[in-house]
C-alpha cells in the first residue's frame, strides 16, 4: 500500500492516492472478534526541518563594547510537512477518508537582531 500526501481535485490533502479506492478505505476492516488486530499500520511522511543563523560582531574602541548583528531563518527550505494524527481516520469517514487537517511545521520565519553589549 502506497501513501505519502496526494492533492485531491477538490484541494484538500490525503494520505492516499485514492481514498475511496482499494489503496485507500478499502484496505482496512474491522476487526473480528477473538482478533487481536494491527496497530501502526499508517506511518506519515515524517518531520523535517532545516534552521540556520548568521551573526557578526564588531568591538567597539572604547572599554571592551561591542555590537552583535543577527539573522535568524526558521524553516529555511520552507518545507510542509503534515502531521499523521490529524488524518480522518474512521471507517465510516467516506470520502473524507485520509484526510490531514493538521500541519507538523510552520512557514518560513526571520528575524533580525541588533545588540549592544556593554
Amino acid at each position: 500500500m502506497r501513501s505519502g500526501t496526494f492533492r485531491q481535485p477538490d484541494g484538500t490533502v490525503n494520505l492516499f492516492a485514492d481514498p475511496q479506492g482499494s489503496t485507500g478505505i478499502n484496505a482496512f476492516r474491522n476487526d473480528l472478534p477473538g482478533e487481536s488486530g494491527s496497530r501502526n499500520s499508517v506511518r506519515g511522511p515524517g518531520y523535517a526541518g532545516l534552521d540556520m543563523s548568521l551573526s557578526k560582531r564588531w568591538k567597539m574602541p572604547w572599554e571592551s563594547q561591542s555590537i552583535q548583528f543577527r539573522w535568524e531563518v526558521f524553516n529555511v527550505l520552507n518545507l510542509t510537512r503534515f502531521d499523521v494524527q490529524t488524518i480522518t481516520n474512521g471507517l465510516d469517514a467516506g470520502p473524507a477518508f485520509g484526510n490531514f487537517t493538521g500541519l507538523l511545521t510552520n512557514p518560513r520565519v526571520m528575524q533580525f537582531a541588533l545588540r549592544y553589549e556593554f
